[in-house]
């Protein structure tokens, strides 16, 4: 069994955060350090993907103050000015499947995983399970410029079981469980509620109805005791890595609920028709997919798969690779693992499948990685390749993009804030050397990123990356604490 197994959203506190990140740019007339103008650039709209060549975009503190053509473009004089002829500029990135405190799991995320998703573009992650306080500090500290990482939505602790399997969780056996908890984390400023796998029925139902009544969003893992077409129709907001909906494509959907699956089972039992009505189901009540495809690969192929020569591997410290990813390796080879290679890759195949099958029928799609909680999973970089699984689905270059742009926008309520370059919005973007709706893999060609309304270059990003390897190999990557 997968370890990651398989919303009204409650917009005020991600919209007050957005509105709190903006708020400077707005209490008086800039200055020239405050401007920053990207002139010539090739504006890529992520919504049409049509391609607006010859473009000067002026930044005013954190906002869009105008994109206009270069021709005619005015901009404030004195103001930096980077020439962008040639690049393309498409919205900051999401990864909308993050762990960024998981427990004692990660040591030195703050200056590991941060730093790795603006160096690869990932402006924005929504954190599906970690120590809330400590990520609500980092937040405050990113908005007032004393750290630098990208915009944060989460959930705190994930909710599980009476036996929770991860750190960074909550134990829920009762309903009364489940209805103080929701409360609680709502009162504490989470801005959803994370649902893990264990969760006896009574309390999965709830905490849908507590999250209903507080105004709070619940996403997470269909839980192995409810259908997908339950909490689709309960209102949950978002389904990770699939989980359900091969439970829902079968005849057998009782038997597994009870606990009885594996991934030759959900193949060798799989009904097209079946998975036809869940997927209509979820269409009509728009239950967000976040299919988390790299790390279903990584953990299927975990075996046979060798990262000793991955370049990225020296921004991991030997705390992650020598103790988590381990637990994680071990818990898949023990679980689901047990299947046979040749299954595993089928299974790979036919996820793919489904999702092509899903996104045709309606059902809208979101990029994630659950890193670093995965298996050979890297923060920032995992992303890109995310994007090219979801081509490898069947998805066009720009429906990939947008799982990673206005698609988290609109899902997080913040579309009027977000997710397109364009005037008023957060100056979060991405300066890219080659066009991605040519090739996907053309977001990892990054000639700049500006997060919060602050510039980096290529030579700035590439010192970052330096100061990753570096604390990567500090004292605490070697288990001294």
């Amino acid at each position: 069994m997968k370890i990651h197994e398989r919303i009204k959203p409650h917009f005020g506190v991600v919209l007050l955060f957005c509105l709190c990140f903006g708020a400077a740019s707005h209490a008086q007339k800039p200055t020239a350090s405050d401007q920053l103008v990207l002139s010539n650039v090739t504006v890529v709209d992520v919504r049409t993907g049509a391609l607006h060549a010859e473009q000067t975009v002026v930044l005013e503190g954190n906002r869009i103050a105008s994109v206009e053509p270069s021709k005619s473009a005015k901009h404030p004089r004195n103001a930096p000015i980077v020439n962008s002829r040639g690049l393309f500029l498409i919205p900051g990135l999401w990864d909308m499947h993050v762990h960024l405190v998981f427990g004692d799991w990660f040591p030195d995320a703050r200056d590991i995983s941060l730093p790795l998703f603006i160096a690869n573009g990932v402006t924005g992650v929504r954190d599906m399970g970690s120590e809330l306080d400590i990520v609500q500090a980092w937040r405050n500290e990113i908005a007032a410029g004393r750290l630098v990482g990208p915009r944060i939505y989460t959930s705190g602790p994930m909710l599980d079981g009476p036996r929770p399997r991860f750190p960074s969780s909550v134990a829920i056996a009762t309903p009364e469980d489940a209805h103080r908890t929701v409360a609680d984390l709502k009162r504490r400023g989470a801005d959803f509620i994370k649902l893990q796998s264990l969760i006896p029925r009574e309390a999965v139902f709830a905490i849908a109805e507590e999250a209903r009544k507080q105004q709070i969003p619940f996403e997470g893992h269909v839980p192995d005791s409810v259908r997908a077409s339950e909490m689709s129709e309960t209102g949950m907001k978002s389904f990770e890595h699939l989980i359900g909906i091969f439970e829902g494509s079968s005849p057998n959907e009782d038997d597994f609920l009870k606990g009885d699956k594996t991934e030759g089972k959900f193949l060798a039992t799989y009904d097209a028709a079946r998975a036809a009505a869940l997927a209509a189901i979820l269409a009509k009540n728009q239950t967000w997919q976040c299919p988390t495809l790299v790390w279903e690969r990584g953990g299927n192929l975990v075996d046979v798969s060798d990262f000793s020569k991955d370049t990225r591997v020296k921004y991991v410290p030997a705390a992650w690779k020598n103790k988590t990813w381990k637990r994680f390796t071990d818990e898949i080879t023990q679980g689901y693992g047990t299947d046979d290679l040749d299954t595993r890759k089928q299974f790979i195949e036919r996820e793919l499948e489904v999702v092509q099958m899903l996104r045709k029928t309606g059902v809208p799609f979101l990029a994630g990685t659950d890193t670093p909680a995965g298996v050979h999973i890297f923060p920032g970089f995992s992303l890109h390749e995310e994007l090219q699984r979801f081509v490898a689905a069947g998805f066009t270059p720009l429906d990939a993009l947008q799982t990673a742009t206005i698609n988290p926008a609109r899902f997080l309520g913040i579309e009027d804030q977000a997710g397109t370059v364009e005037k008023g919005k957060l100056g979060d973007l991405l300066l890219l050397s080659a066009n991605p709706l040519e090739d996907i893999a053309n977001t990892q060609k990054i000639a700049g990123v500006v997060v919060n309304g602050r510039y980096y270059s290529r030579a700035e990003l590439d010192k970052m990356l330096s100061r990753v390897e570096i604390a990567a190999d500090g004292p605490s990557s070697q288990g001294i604490k």
